[in-house]
């Protein structure tokens, strides 16, 4: 379906409308559930509890593939009534932790036996939890259900088939296009070093991560206990892992200089689009999502279009995945 909104072409389908409401779900339970946390932690009420146990858990999950969730059972007292309780913070959402030590760390408060305080909502005493404070689960449902509406918009809005149907100018051999070098190189030559580099830094990453799993796997059963492997720069395990971070890296930067040379190709195409030329979709977000999301015949143009958006999304991605690995 196709609706005009004060002069702006609006395309709806059915998938547009399966996702957005995916991503308005999404928002609502998110925004729901942290209202319930928030009003139970501004209700609670103090009681004293005993530490029945307490244990990390191992889960299929995260960026690392492994993510370590946190369980702390105790007991408590209100009103006369006995209840028991395992929630760490109140709420349907767990927090997780990327390594081992993070996970154990949360629980140092909380020893087998030990009294501590923790808080009960008086409306629901039966789901204590130990401390005063929301989790970050609702914030990211929220989140990734606004930018999944985001992208549906963008989506919807505007031309159909940008990158569709360009009519380009023949190559004038006597009218020499620009960007001949990229960083005083000749610019096939950094085309084809990236490509080396993308598909060789992914060997490495791949093969590097694949022998730390076999060593951790290995020194674990050797071990029989699930406890933090102690690392060092010069043992296998240090060794896998830096040679996985390097080859990350130069993953990064290969992306980086095809993404360069993508786009210095993207503006070559398009100084031989005829006149009047269609807006850059690198200026217009409508124009770029509906074509890197195009299910539809798009021209050099738009390939190179797409080709070029993706590489800066891939760069993005794995600038993100390293400051978190080296700040956060």
């Amino acid at each position: 379906m196709k609706v005009s909104v004060r002069g702006t072409p609006v395309a709806v389908t059915a998938g547009t409308v399966i996702f957005a409401v995916i991503g308005l779900a999404l928002i609502g339970y998110g925004g729901y559930d942290y209202a319930q946390q928030s009003q139970t932690v501004d209700d609670a009420v103090e009681v004293e509890a005993t530490i029945v146990e307490t244990s990390v858990t191992e889960i299929e999950s995260g960026r690392s593939g492994i993510e370590y969730d946190t369980h702390a059972e105790f007991t408590y007292r209100y009103q006369g009534a006995e209840y028991r309780s395992d929630q760490i913070v109140p709420g349907s959402f767990d927090t997780t932790y990327d390594t081992r030590r993070e996970a154990e760390s949360a629980l140092e408060p909380y020893e087998d036996g030990d009294t501590v305080t923790a808080y009960v909502d008086p409306d629901a005493p039966a789901n204590g939890f130990l401390e005063q404070r929301t989790s970050q689960g609702p914030l990211q449902f929220m989140a990734i259900g606004g930018l999944l509406l985001l992208v549906l918009t963008l989506d919807a809005v505007g031309a159909r088939k940008p990158g569709h149907g360009t009519d380009l100018q023949p190559v004038d051999e006597h009218d020499p296009q620009r960007y001949p070098t990229l960083f005083g190189v000749d610019r096939e030559t950094v085309n084809r070093v990236s490509k080396q580099l993308m598909k060789g830094s992914v060997a490495v990453l791949f093969l590097s991560l694949g022998g730390l799993v076999l060593v951790l796997l290995s020194t674990e059963s050797g071990s029989g206990t699930g406890s933090e492997v102690q690392v060092s720069l010069l043992d296998p395990v240090g060794l896998l892992l830096g040679t996985a971070f390097l080859a990350g890296l130069v993953l990064l930067v290969s992306v980086l200089l095809y993404g360069v040379w993508s786009f210095t190709e993207y503006r070559r195409l398009r100084d031989r689009i005829s006149e009047p030329r269609p807006p850059s979709p690198f200026k217009h977000p409508t124009r770029l999502v509906t074509i890197l999301l195009g299910n539809y015949d798009l021209d050099s143009y738009g390939k190179r279009v797409q080709r070029t958006g993706f590489a800066f999304l891939v760069a993005l991605f794995f600038t993100a995945v390293i400051l978190q690995l080296l700040v956060f």
